[in-house]
């Protein structure tokens, strides 16, 4: 349709005022908020409030999922989005409960965290104890004044009564506590006077001292101990989770909190492209042209100055394109490319066209078309999708039709499955023939693929000419009636007289691809002066026919996508009926359905998709498009969980966010 003006805003305010003005733009969701560049201004700081917000922004972010969590609130696919008022949520008290319920929660989760890990720690406590509770003195006793005491371990391997023996020459003892798979727990009493050698002998063997010193009780005193203070744990546990059950009761307002705080994190952000003096900010940014009358009237609410020009000199305004209900699902198709450059043509609706018709012929099939269809226009209503999610599914579901019609032309009903009911489960011979409307109104691609291949390469011809064709607008809009005629002219004389050669006679082709070829000798080589240059230009230009042909024999991968769609699904359904009416046979039916045409559906829409998409980037725009462009991002409060009410009207807001 068309790329919207934009105007160049420039507003002028006191610092105190810079915050309300830039919310109050934002809510309008129709200005771009640009980086203010002006010689003798400083940029503005507002670290320290960006670095605030992000630390709000953060709390919250870390409570929700926690409070998500311990809801009582019922689940639901559908997107949910709260409406407020403007000023209520803190007016009525609501924003600083939801602060209150953020630092419990949190403190409540910091509880739960040292809560788990005491838990823990005191089940590994007993495990380590376990072994030693047959021990009757006390862990951490040490000895008397002439004799010592230790514990420890020794691999399995050692010989403990070896050790024995050896440690007995020294006035030791050594007493066998328990043993496991791997450890002896030994205890060991010595006299003092042999401390060195019994340290030597126990290290020979592997010894490790336990660590259990300023424990006063018996392993199986502590042991006890430890086991009435783990169901305390539990109890804690649970008495927090209870906590946060009665907290997540309030979950809506701690969303809306959410978005308050992120709003606040982007107003601040945007302040940051202000420019300053030492009383005063500049902001600079975009309106489009057909908004210009609102900003005017909510800026004049405001304590500001402010102007709306028309781009001059270097400004690079943004780009927002501007298109009907249906073409504005295909944008972002458009958006992958390139946007194209302000101030030029904006290809989405004819563009769009092409994609649906081009699309459905490469995925001809009715019931993945039905399926596109019903998950591409449906689901985002059912489930309430963010506008940007809502116009991709939507194209898909657009795409989705152009499959069933092209599905019922072509004979593509998941594939064959029909006649491979009807021949393989029902008995029927000839299912083709008795019942002919389910292999195609025109033909079946499969068994006539030379006939699609004809179809693919004459929506090619058209596809191609349509680009030129809008190359000659172009040209003729900007007054280049020369360029447009024989530029664009002479190629068609070229193309038709290709078109009459084969389908009328000799003569009259000839003439026409004669008078189109000296066209394109005369005019390719005109800014040349010298002649003889001018003249072998003027040849060099009929080079191109190799580039049309070439653009257009890649239109055969309508062919081949719409073919391996096509023969994929007949071997799933051949797979599926090929046991027959039998129990066996209809759930090898229903498998190779779910499995087999899942799989090839999700496989097909990626690659249709691809294909569609390189036919409009590379042979369709490259005829006409003129790239560059900027998308136009307006300045917006955060709606991930709810939107705002207010005196601002805002239909036909042009950004990506919720509107009311």
């Amino acid at each position: 349709m068309s790329v919207s003006s934009m105007k160049k805003l420039s507003v002028l305010t006191p610092c105190s005022e810079a915050d309300a003005v830039v919310r109050r733009l934002m809510r309008l969701r129709c200005v771009e908020i640009r980086k203010t560049q002006t010689d003798g201004l400083s940029s503005c700081n507002y670290d320290a409030e960006v670095a605030s917000a992000e630390q709000q922004v953060r709390r919250v972010s870390e409570a929700l999922p926690v409070l998500t969590k311990y809801t009582r609130r019922k689940s639901s696919l559908k997107r949910r989005l709260i409406k407020i008022s403007d000023e209520s949520f803190k007016k009525t008290g609501s924003y600083s409960t939801a602060w209150s319920v953020v630092d419990e929660v949190l403190e409540i989760k910091a509880e739960i965290v040292r809560c788990n890990d005491s838990e823990k720690k005191t089940a590994e406590r007993i495990t380590a104890l376990l072994p030693w509770q047959a021990l009757e003195i006390p862990l951490g006793f040490a000895g008397t004044d002439t004799s010592a005491h230790i514990i420890g371990t020794v691999p399995q391997t050692a010989d403990v009564d070896r050790l024995s023996a050896n440690l007995a020459e020294s006035l030791a003892t050594v007493e066998i506590i328990s043993r496991d798979n791997s450890t002896a727990y030994i205890s060991v009493i010595y006299h003092r006077a042999a401390e060195e050698k019994v340290n030597r002998i126990l290290s020979e063997y592997g010894f490790v001292k336990a660590g259990f010193s300023g424990v006063d009780t018996t392993a199986a005193a502590e042991i006890a101990r430890l086991a009435e203070e783990l169901p305390t744990y539990d109890v804690k546990l649970q008495q927090y989770k209870d906590r946060l059950c009665t907290l997540a009761e309030v979950l809506d307002d701690v969303e809306i909190l959410y978005d308050v705080a992120e709003t606040s994190l982007l107003a601040a952000r945007n302040k940051q492209k202000l420019a300053s003096t030492e009383m005063c900010v500049m902001l600079e940014g975009w309106v489009p042209a057909d908004r210009k009358s609102v900003v005017a009237a909510e800026l004049s609410k405001l304590y500001c100055a402010y102007e709306m020009k028309e781009p001059e000199g270097e400004d690079v305004p943004p780009v927002l394109l501007k298109n009907n209900g249906y073409a504005t699902n295909f944008e972002w198709v458009v958006g992958m490319y390139s946007y194209p450059k302000y101030g030029s043509y904006d290809p989405t609706f004819i563009m769009s066209i092409f994609y649906f018709v081009i699309f459905g012929l490469m995925f001809a099939d009715v019931g993945y078309g039905l399926i596109l269809t019903l998950a591409g226009l449906i689901a985002p209503k059912v489930l309430g999708f963010k506008p940007g999610l809502k116009r991709m599914f939507n194209m898909f579901g657009y795409c989705g039709i152009s499959s069933m019609f092209m599905g019922v032309l072509f004979g593509g009903w998941f594939g064959d499955l029909p006649y491979a009911i009807m021949e393989n489960m029902m008995g029927m011979e000839n299912a083709k023939e008795t019942v002919p409307f389910f292999n195609g109104l025109l033909f079946n691609p499969i068994d006539d693929p030379i006939a699609f291949l004809v179809v693919s390469l004459a929506m090619g011809a058209v596809h191609l000419i349509a680009g030129m064709a809008v190359k000659f607008y172009l040209l003729c809009r900007e007054g280049k009636w020369f360029d447009a005629i024989f530029d664009v002219g002479s190629w068609w004389l070229i193309f038709g007289g290709i078109a009459v050669l084969i389908l009328v006679g000799t003569l009259p082709g000839g003439i026409m691809i004669g008078v189109g070829a000296l066209m394109i000798i005369f005019a390719s080589g005109r800014a040349t002066k010298n002649p003889i240059l001018r003249f072998l230009k003027g040849l060099l230009g009929l080079y191109d026919i190799t580039s049309y042909a070439s653009d257009l024999l890649s239109y055969c991968r309508i062919l081949a996508l719409g073919l391996a769609a096509g023969v994929i699904s007949q071997v799933v359904n051949l797979i599926g009926t090929m046991s027959g009416a039998t129990v066996g046979g209809f759930i090898a039916l229903i498998l190779s359905f779910l499995l087999g045409h899942g799989l090839n559906l999700a496989i097909n829409i990626l690659g249709t998709f691809v294909h569609t998409s390189r036919l409009q980037y590379l042979e369709f725009f490259n005829k006409f498009y003129e790239d560059g462009g900027e998308e136009f991002k307006p300045a917006e409060p955060s709606a991930k969980y709810s939107t705002v009410e207010c005196d601002i009207c805002l239909d036909g807001a042009v950004g990506n966010g919720e509107q009311t």
